[in-house]
């Protein structure tokens, strides 16, 4: 009798924790997850513009450009990927196609003859003078 009485209690032992398991389970395939679908934005629509420069004057956006005086002292022109070296008094800037200088010029164009800037309606150009 002793063997029947701890045979139902190693069974109980074990029992106990399969059912909180299985009630575990039941629980959580019933909670669900809501799952919503997420749109990533076009990675190529984004724009950088400010809410303090549009909201500044266009005569006082003038006024304080800086002066555009760089030299050029190295290049690197190909279909994709150009980028130019700048110096501006002690300073050297590398600039990418696309990216801007001193927040102003814009680098849209480089080739063997020149380099082309942008900033808003208005171009300027430095003669390519290396490699001649």
């Amino acid at each position: 009798m002793n063997f029947i009485r701890l045979k139902k209690i190693f069974i109980f032992a074990l029992a106990a924790p399969a059912i909180f398991l299985i009630v575990a389970n039941i629980l959580l395939l019933s909670n669900k997850p809501d799952i919503r679908s997420v749109e990533t934005p076009d990675i190529n629509d984004f724009t950088f513009d400010s809410a303090i420069e549009s909201s500044v004057p266009t005569t006082d956006q003038n006024m304080n450009i800086p002066s555009f005086d760089f030299e050029l002292i190295g290049f690197r022109s190909g279909d994709v990927d150009s980028s130019v070296i700048l110096k501006k008094g002690n300073k050297e800037f590398v600039i990418a196609k696309g990216e801007k200088i001193d927040g102003v010029y814009e680098l849209i164009e480089v080739n063997k003859e020149e380099v082309i800037f942008r900033n808003n309606e208005k171009l300027y150009k430095i003669k390519n003078r290396l490699g001649k």
